[in-house]
């Protein structure tokens, strides 16, 4: 009977052990909490348009981009002619944005032998180009606000003198900007 007792006595120890162990699991359940946080993130973003017209603009991200519409026929030139063009700019979205004119780039006889001469300035809240408005501007702003629009003229030039332009000559150019924004 001794070992029957025994064998009694470490069941009934195991049980206890069984019991307690689950209640212990219970109790400690009770007590254990969890909290959790999630945030999500959105990168910003803006626009940056352009217009040949003052009122209508589109992304033109790549070359060769908006056609200019100049004040007098650019495909008749002669030596000493000055043509004009207005092209706006306008940054969309929350943030400011720095503002890079990058360099003229053309191809073509016209444009390759430095026929053409190139300038642009800013009119202000005005759009127009012609040589008053050409004469009255300002340079081009190195930074721009969302919602205000760079109005700018954009003057060439047919150069005379050595190496100046003949007849037949042809070429185009590609004037660009950047904007970056800024926080």
């Amino acid at each position: 009977m001794a070992k029957t007792d025994t064998k009694r006595k470490v069941a009934a120890v195991l049980a206890g052990g069984l019991v307690l162990g689950v209640g212990a699991a219970v109790t400690l359940a009770a007590w254990n909490d969890s909290e959790f946080a999630t945030g999500t993130f959105t990168a910003g973003s803006f626009t940056f348009t352009g217009s040949t017209d003052g009122t209508t603009f589109t992304e033109n991200p790549t070359s060769p981009g908006a056609t200019l519409t100049f004040a007098l026929n650019p495909t008749n030139l002669s030596p000493d002619d000055v043509v004009y063009a207005p092209y706006a700019l306008r940054l969309g979205g929350t943030y400011d944005a720095t503002l890079d004119s990058v360099a003229p780039v053309g191809t073509g006889d016209f444009v390759t032998a430095g026929k053409l001469g190139y300038a642009v300035v800013s009119t202000g809240a005005t759009f127009g180009c012609d040589a008053a408005a050409f004469a009255a501007g300002t340079a081009v702003p190195t930074t721009m606000t969302p919602g205000t629009d760079v109005n700018l003229c954009i003057q060439v030039t047919a150069e005379d003198g050595a190496g100046g332009i003949e007849q037949g000559d042809t070429g185009t150019v590609t004037w660009q900007w950047n904007a970056t924004s800024v926080q």
